[in-house]
């Protein structure tokens, strides 16, 4: 780096700068649009695991479900 002016090669480490925050900011929207896709399947997997243990327990035993089998 020239001291007073910008010469060749700091041109090129702007440049390369510009690229590389460009291609990380795309990274991080992929990275976070994928976090809330499985974030949201794993959640709703989560959900439909409950509810069909839950309809399991209380249709196969005398208990009322999850919350009463935690509960009695």
């Amino acid at each position: 780096m020239g001291a007073i002016f910008k010469d060749v090669s700091d041109d090129q480490q702007e440049a390369m700068m510009e690229t590389i925050y460009v291609g990380q900011t795309w990274q991080f929207r992929y990275m976070r649009v994928r976090y809330i896709f499985w974030g949201t399947v794993s959640t709703l997997t989560g959900i439909v695991g409950t509810a069909v243990a839950d309809y399991g327990i209380s249709k196969f035993t005398d208990y009322s479900g999850i919350i009463g089998w935690l509960l009695g």
